[in-house]
């Protein structure tokens, strides 16, 4: 029987004494509409306590404007004032340890007259223990386009855990995708962590936006360590992604066979004829002759040394991307038309230098049965 359940984040607005975040320095807003998506006013995304560090930790946006008020606050867990504290600042979130014993219970923090409260629950590693997890954050992505997404990795790849992180979407509920998750085959966990809060700015409302997107490599880590830490292997790859498998050996046994228990591997763009009817990853047999590859993605066991460093988007945050070569044996189906076109047009109607690319096509032959459940 799948475990599924709905989470939620204990978010924190700052309040209005801490003033306001500021921009990152490469950052400058073009347009009003700027301000739409940035996230101005969120204080912290999520706190836990996690068990096997005896912390408290508290998963942020980048602090800015909010760090030097924030810092010179009290904290207190459960009337116990917190004496040592390490903020860790990475290049698109910042978190604090709080070194008091993974406690729950609440946390206080107290600036002048001002006074938040905070819960803190225990990380719960053992719901995604051995697990192979499938992993992502979505926004009103079509929710049959999450199903034959994850009934292809699960064919694939043998994955029996997946969490999708939804960020606001108004198409349906989170409890409409959690159902949608648990009728995909052969799951043990099928969790949906309810995540309505700013993505970042569109890059076509100002220069340098790339560094206002907090949220996406901020609740990687966050759900590394409320959930992953003991599982087996995870696989960060998003809806319009299929990874391929290489003959019977899945992306999670070649990463925990590898001596950095780390897999990167790049992407091919696919695309498929545009239609009325709704474009599936099956229709994905076209490709384009010479194209670059797409930005890599990875595999990794949480429990490692690598495993423990700030995830990234597309690599570790810290480790520059070309250092570990992406595998030559893997690679992802990046599918065109699977998106909303919310960041840029991906329909095909203009492309003409298309042709059937015959792997592709034996590939997603066998990956999806002719006829899917619909939803």
């Amino acid at each position: 029987m799948t475990e599924s359940t709905i989470h939620t984040l204990a978010t924190v607005t700052a309040p209005a004494a801490f003033g306001t975040r500021g921009l990152p320095r490469a950052t400058k807003p073009t347009s009003p509409a700027f301000w739409d998506s940035y996230d101005n006013d969120t204080l912290i995304y999520d706190c836990i306590g996690i068990g096997s560090r005896g912390i408290v930790r508290l998963t942020m946006p980048k602090l800015l404007g909010f760090k030097k008020k924030l810092l010179s606050a009290n904290f207190a867990i459960s009337g116990q004032q917190i004496k040592r504290m390490k903020l860790k600042q990475n290049f698109k979130h910042d978190v604090l340890d709080i070194y008091t014993g993974a406690k729950s219970g609440d946390l206080t923090i107290t600036s002048g007259s001002t006074l938040l409260h905070v819960p803190v629950p225990l990380s719960d590693p053992e719901r995604y223990a051995g697990c192979n997890v499938l992993y992502t954050q979505i926004k009103n992505d079509d929710l049959q386009w999450v199903y034959d997404w994850g009934c292809a990795h699960q064919r694939n790849h043998g994955v029996d855990a997946i969490l999708v992180s939804n960020n606001g979407s108004s198409a349906y509920t989170s409890e409409t995708l959690r159902q949608v998750l648990t009728s995909i085959p052969n799951l043990k966990v099928a969790d949906v962590l309810d995540a309505p809060l700013s993505y970042g700015a569109h890059l076509k409302n100002g220069t340098g936006t790339g560094a206002t997107k907090f949220l996406q490599p901020a609740l990687l880590n966050l759900n590394r360590d409320r959930f992953f830490e003991q599982a087996r292997a995870v696989l960060m790859c998003d809806v319009d992604e299929l990874v391929q498998p290489v003959g019977t050996k899945s992306i999670f046994d070649a990463t925990v066979a590898s001596p950095l228990k780390y897999k990167s591997f790049h992407g091919v763009w696919r695309y498929a004829q545009t239609s009325d009817a709704l474009v599936r990853h099956a229709d994905h047999i076209l490709a384009k002759p010479k194209e670059k590859t797409c930005a890599s993605k990875y595999c990794i066991v949480p429990n490692s040394i690598l495993g423990r460093m700030t995830w990234g988007v597309h690599s570790l945050e810290a480790i520059n991307r070309h250092i570990f070569r992406p595998s030559n044996r893997f690679q992802f189906l990046h599918c065109r038309q699977i998106s909303t076109s919310w960041k840029s047009d991906r329909s095909t109607k203009d492309q003409t230098d298309m042709s059937v690319d015959p792997k592709t096509q034996a590939f997603l032959g066998a990956t999806f049965p002719p006829e899917p459940n619909q939803h």
